[in-house]
This record gives C-alpha cells, structure tokens and sequence, in this order.
C-alpha cells in the first residue's frame, strides 16, 4: 500500500488527507490534537487498513520537536517509506521538520510543499517538489485550497517537473 505523509494534514488540508485515504493511500497526520477523522491508538494502522471506510493514522507530535515527530511518525510506519509527502508547515519550523522525516521518504518520492506568502522559498528536500503558494479567498478557501493541493500531489505522481503554481481568487 502507498503511504502518504501529511504534514499540516489535520486544518486546512483535511479534505485532501481524506481524498487520498478515498484513493487507496495510507496517510498518516502527525499533529499535536487529534483530529475527528484519523484513528488513533494500539494497532491503529492495522485497523485502518482492514475496515472498508478506513481513515488516516494519527501520531501525536509537535513541530517544535521535529526529531521526536520523525521518531514517532517512523514507529508508525513500522519499516515502511513515505512515497509521497504533503507539508504546509510554518516557516518558522519548515526546515527543521521536513529534514527531520528526510530519510523516511522513499527514493523519488514526490514531495508537494504549501507556502501563503511570496516570496516562495527553495525546496529544502531533495526530492521532486511541487509547490502551491495559496493566495486569499473570500470564499471556499479549504475547498480551493484542497483542490489545488491535489492538482500538485497529481503533477507529482505523474513524474512532471517541479513546479511553482499560485492559486487565488481569480
């Protein structure tokens, strides 16, 4: 099974955690609460693999700690590589924890980085990346907002070429 890991998953990127477990990817949310939709406790993956409506995975962690959310994240995925990673992390953390969960990524694996401000930074990883800088909605942001993220996670696993793409509201 293709894993996912998605960090920022548990907010505004909540429809696209849930599209890709609708796809047929493990995806697992590392966060500091719980959100409604992911299952939780011992043997949560098993679980989630076997029920027919399984949800995401989440481990609790913080960005703050990013060697801890690796480490967590790591026992989760019990010897198993990411195959395609989602971050909106803020930028105060972005660098420490997406090179904390580096090595948990499979070889190529696409990487799809969300940015809110201009100017975009360089990708920290050095993995195929997709960026989307999201501009401000006045309406419909987490549907647009999760649209665009998966347009990105799409072009990623098809093999395109890294890419910038700006969504707002035109």
């Amino acid at each position: 099974m293709r894993t996912a890991l998605v960090l920022g998953g548990t907010g505004m990127l909540t429809g696209c955690a849930g599209q890709l477990v609708a796809r047929g990817w493990r995806v697992v949310l590392p966060s500091r609460t719980q959100p409604l939709m992911a299952d939780d406790g011992p043997g949560r993956a098993a679980r989630a693999s076997i029920s027919r409506g399984h949800r995401p995975t989440w481990v609790r962690a913080d960005w703050a700690e990013p060697a801890k959310l690796a480490s967590e994240v790591e026992y989760e995925l019990d010897g198993h590589l990411v195959n395609l990673l989602v971050a909106w992390v803020h930028d105060s953390y972005r660098v420490s924890v997406l090179n904390a969960v580096r090595h948990l990524l499979a070889e190529g694996a696409p990487v799809v980085e969300v940015h809110t401000c201009a100017p975009v930074p360089d990708p920290v990883l050095p993995h195929p990346t997709q960026q989307v800088l999201l501009g401000h909605f006045a309406h419909d942001a987490t549907l647009r907002t999760n649209r665009a993220v998966l347009k990105a996670v799409e072009r990623g696993l098809e093999g395109r070429a890294p890419s910038l793409h700006h969504e707002d509201a035109h």
